[in-house]
């Protein structure tokens, strides 16, 4: 268990998260015509889609919002060995990744403002440039 404002979610609710991020997942290669890996280019080709689709849909869903932040959350979850969590600081609970940092440490990846970020920005938010940058600060 974390300690602090940082806590992990319930094995099922990590589970549903991991099953809609499959999902999304599985319509980005659809998307993308090719089979999409969790990693920085399946990152990138999301970042195409989300523009895509923000040109049809300038207001996207909760559930769509919700499945490309899973994508985007498992995607770190599995490189850098974290665990879906939720911090507590401030005024409301956020949902993102809890990764080990260092060698006793720990890091909040802020998964659902990001994508927000991304979604109201654009591609000044990008998630493949946001990963790479996040990777660096779990290395150090």
């Amino acid at each position: 268990m974390t300690q602090g404002p940082l806590q992990f979610i319930s094995p099922q609710q990590s589970r549903q998260l991991t099953e809609l991020a499959e999902r999304a997942r599985l319509g980005l290669s659809r998307f993308a015509d090719t089979t999409v890996e969790y990693n920085a280019i399946g990152l990138q080709l999301l970042d195409e889609w989300i523009d895509r689709h923000l040109r049809q849909f300038p207001r996207p869903s909760q559930e769509i919002i919700i499945a490309w932040g899973a994508f985007l959350g498992e995607t770190f979850r599995r490189r850098f060995g974290g665990e879906w969590g939720l911090n507590n600081a401030g005024n409301r609970p956020r949902l993102g990744i809890i990764a080990p940092q260092g060698e006793t440490g720990q890091l909040f990846v802020d998964i659902m403002d990001q994508m927000q970020r991304r979604i109201r920005d654009g591609m000044n938010e990008s998630l493949a440039f946001y990963y790479a940058l996040k990777g660096i600060e779990l290395r150090e």
